[in-house]
């Protein structure tokens, strides 16, 4: 993953929803392009801060439930609407509930807020797949853990 878009996970109640937070910040590269002397925060990449979060709540509910791991990749994204732009000095909430997990797929909701005001929300279909690439696994256990420090696990 070249753009952590995920600063932690907030909260997790496996098999239900999660929530993360993104500080978007003046310092990240994507101002340098997007936009000089008005920057705002692309809304490709709060479906990819969704994205990223939605995979990971689903690659740790599995592993919580004692399921084989499978890994998350993004296949469809349905009804994805932006409502408001972000800028450097928000803090992006994401949301994730889940909507139904199956064996080979995944279907969860997502919404960013930023404050109490609704940014973008929308629907996203994960292919679970089987990866056999120990590096992977091992570079998504440590972004996991790192992720997952102050998170509180509710039951």
């Amino acid at each position: 993953m070249r753009f952590y878009l995920v600063d932690r996970i907030e909260e997790i109640c496996y098999g239900e929803y999660a929530t993360g937070v993104k500080s978007i910040s003046l310092a990240d590269n994507i101002f340098n392009e997007h936009f000089p002397g008005i920057p705002v925060f692309p809304g490709s990449l709060i479906l990819e801060g969704t994205a990223q979060l939605a995979g990971s709540f689903l690659e740790l509910t599995r592993e919580h439930s004692g399921l084989p791991m499978r890994r998350s990749v993004l296949a469809i994204v349905n009804r994805f609407k932006f409502r408001r732009p972000a800028y450097p000095g928000d803090r992006l909430l994401y949301t994730v509930n889940l909507k139904a997990l199956r064996e080979e797929y995944a279907v969860v909701s997502v919404k960013a807020n930023i404050e109490q005001e609704l940014c973008a929300e929308g629907e996203l279909t994960f292919s679970l797949v089987d990866v056999q690439e120990k590096r992977l696994h091992e570079a998504r256990t440590e972004l996991y853990r790192i992720w997952m420090r102050k998170a509180k696990v509710k039951p």
